[in-house]
């Protein structure tokens, strides 16, 4: 992977992508601190995603997360015995492939630490930690897209004409969801920010007034989740594939639809991670400069389906 030099001017931009250097006066355990704290900053579906790493990482490339049916109960009479059944489903698995490997990296040379009144740990450690949360969210985004495909078109979609403007689209939204698990905690949504602001904007609606329709705080925190609406955690994203998507993968069907966010059950993302994100340093002779880069070992398994009381991933458009 090509990286960019950081001279002050001493020396010519180079390649592409960019990869980012720091002086001989860092602290690489300073800088992974930092970088740590602006991965988790950033992440929106990540941070949605349960974490099947044992201790943290895992050892091999393979996780299989067993999928169980629904158990069915009886009544137990006194004196008589359990009746054990042999027509139960056989368990079944899905699988997540740890095999991603995403790096950021920088390189900074001596000159232009020199020169600086700024705190560079701070300033490139928020950029790579930015730079590698992004990646993921992007790679998780896709697998939720992915997972709304079928061979017949989209599947688990709601028709929002791309925003959320009404009383009705709330409505359809948690009454199709709901059915599935009632507990509003238990689902997340994630929308483009022109989505957010059709519901920022939403005049009228049975949980308060036009200055806190969906949620106290809803349009003035800062923060994400930025609101909650029906008692479920709202985030924005800006990784949402906003282009128009074949939702039909058979060939050569087709189904065109633009998504403008997902309601997510909290078991829906799956993450496991071989390499948390760490970073690593080594000063350079030929530039007198520093080279830094972060990067991360992980994988993701989405799971969804059509089959009612099975959805965990609706998708908007």
């Amino acid at each position: 992977m090509a990286t960019d030099i950081y001279s002050g001017g001493a020396v010519a931009a180079a390649q592409s992508p960019a990869v980012t250097v720091a002086g001989s006066v860092f602290i690489p355990e300073v800088w992974e601190k930092e970088l740590e704290l602006a991965f988790k900053r950033k992440l929106v579906f990540g941070s949605l995603a349960r974490d099947l790493s044992t201790g943290g990482q895992m050892k091999g490339d393979t996780v299989h997360i067993p999928m169980i049916n629904e158990i069915a109960s009886g009544t137990k009479k006194p004196e008589e015995a359990i009746t054990w059944g042999t027509g139960a489903s056989a368990v079944t698995e899905n699988t997540l492939s740890i095999d991603q490997h995403t790096v950021a990296g920088v390189l900074i040379e001596d000159l232009l630490t020199a020169q600086s009144s700024y705190n560079l740990v701070s300033m490139y450690s928020n950029e790579l930690g930015y730079s590698i949360a992004l990646a993921i969210d992007d790679y998780i985004e896709n697998a939720l897209l992915d997972s709304c495909k079928s061979a017949d078109g989209a599947i688990n979609s709601i028709d929002l004409s791309g925003a959320i403007t009404t009383t009705a689209e709330i409505e359809s939204i948690f009454g199709a969801v709901w059915a599935h698990d009632p507990d509003p905690a238990n689902w997340s949504l994630v929308v483009t920010p022109e989505c957010y602001a059709g519901m920022a904007n939403l005049a009228s609606f049975g949980a308060g007034t036009q200055g806190a329709a969906i949620g106290a705080g809803f349009t003035t925190s800062g923060r994400l989740p930025s609101g909650t609406l029906m008692g479920s955690p709202v985030y924005i994203s800006n990784n949402i594939t906003t282009a128009s998507t074949n939702m039909d993968n058979s060939s050569p069907g087709t189904d065109n639809q633009t998504a403008a966010g997902y309601c997510i059950h909290k078991t829906a993302i799956n993450m496991a991670y071989s390499l948390k994100p760490r970073m690593q340093s080594e000063y350079s002779i030929d530039y007198l400069g520093t080279k830094m880069a972060a990067d991360a070992v992980y994988g993701c398994k989405v799971i969804n389906s059509s089959t009612d009381l099975q959805k965990r991933v609706f998708i908007f458009d």
